[in-house]
């Protein structure tokens, strides 16, 4: 009888216990995969089994796919979720500490619902979040202090149609990738800090409609070089307007209506060469609209309800793209100022 030779005995036993190596990433991958969606499906049990998402359903038995990815509120990137987007979808209950279990959530958006409650602060264990919108929801009290402990990375920030009310805390200026910041349409009763000027990518700014205490507008905004929205209607500013606003040679659009700002129309504003849209109508703004205007794609310009004195420019003649221009309720002299 021949013998197996050791070194070929031991080659064997390798090879079998190997096996069980080589079987055990994919199992890893499928545990995952079935970790996602049982999360996911967790949060629709949480949230009381919304009818807009009966579609969450389990993958059949033995099943390796990621059939969640497939559902139209899920983003999956590389076969893991990256995006939930449950727009208008009832939910009335409040964000749960697990949805952080989706370690590689980029984006939440929970627009458009009925969710309670104070800031989500579970949303800080979201490490990876860049986009976030809890906009038109029920959110009630103040931003905390330490908002900035959400992820680093955070690019969109919307928080507008809430019942947030005390002061937006400093911490909101501390997201050094953050390029929309929108708040409007709250009930808060303190103030919007200066801090907002040191996010340097912002582009998208609004905190129309609050109740703030008469401030005026820091004077940091005007250091936003790529600012292109800027939008404080009907929330108390008093002061005027930083000359330096000049200084926002990215703006497209300005509403700053319905305040009580004082003072003249800075010289810079009109030689903002971007400009779209200015709305400053129903404040105290007096003295002459300033002159040369090189805001040449300028489309909509209200300067109504204020104490503006003076000559209509001439150079509102070469804006070919104005629809709108309405000077009504001023003292200035020239020309229709009726609406156009």
């Amino acid at each position: 009888m021949s013998k197996i030779a050791p070194t070929t005995s031991f080659q064997i036993l390798l090879s079998i216990f190997a096996l069980p190596l080589l079987i055990l990433p994919l199992h890893g991958n499928s545990q995952s995969t079935d970790s996602e969606q049982t999360i996911l499906l967790r949060l629709k049990r949480h949230w009381s089994n919304p009818p807009s998402i009966n579609h969450w359903t389990p993958s059949p038995p033995n099943s390796n796919s990621s059939t969640h990815c497939n559902w139209p509120e899920i983003t999956c990137s590389n076969g893991s979720v990256t995006g939930l987007s449950l727009i208008d979808k009832t939910i009335t209950r409040s964000i749960p500490p697990f949805i952080c279990d989706l370690k590689n959530l980029t984006a939440i958006d929970l627009q458009y619902n009925y969710i309670p409650g104070p800031f989500p602060t579970t949303l800080y264990n979201c490490t990876k979040l860049e986009h976030l919108d809890l906009s038109q929801n029920l959110f009630v009290g103040c931003i905390p202090k330490d908002v900035d402990r959400l992820s680093t990375h955070l690019r969109t920030f919307n928080l507008s149609g809430n019942n947030f009310t005390c002061d937006i805390p400093a911490a909101i200026g501390r997201f050094p990738e953050l390029t929309t910041l929108r708040l409007f349409l709250n009930l808060f009763n303190g103030s919007f800090p200066p801090e907002i000027g040191n996010l340097s990518r912002l582009e998208w700014l609004e905190l129309s409609d609050n109740e703030f205490a008469q401030m005026a507008i820091p004077s940091t905004f005007t250091r936003l070089r790529k600012l292109k929205q800027l939008l404080i209607k009907g929330s108390g500013l008093i002061c005027e307007i930083p000359e330096t606003i000049g200084n926002l040679a990215e703006l497209e659009e300005l509403d700053l209506s319905n305040n009580n700002l004082i003072g003249t129309i800075p010289s810079g504003l009109l030689l903002l060469k971007n400009l779209t849209i200015v709305y400053l109508y129903k404040n105290h703004l007096s003295g002459p609209i300033p002159q040369p205007t090189e805001a040449l794609k300028m489309e909509e310009f209200d300067l109504s309800e204020n104490n503006l004195t003076g000559t209509i420019p001439d150079d509102f003649g070469t804006l070919t793209e104005l629809s709108v221009l309405s000077l009504f309720s001023n003292q200035l002299s020239g020309g229709d100022t009726g609406k156009h």
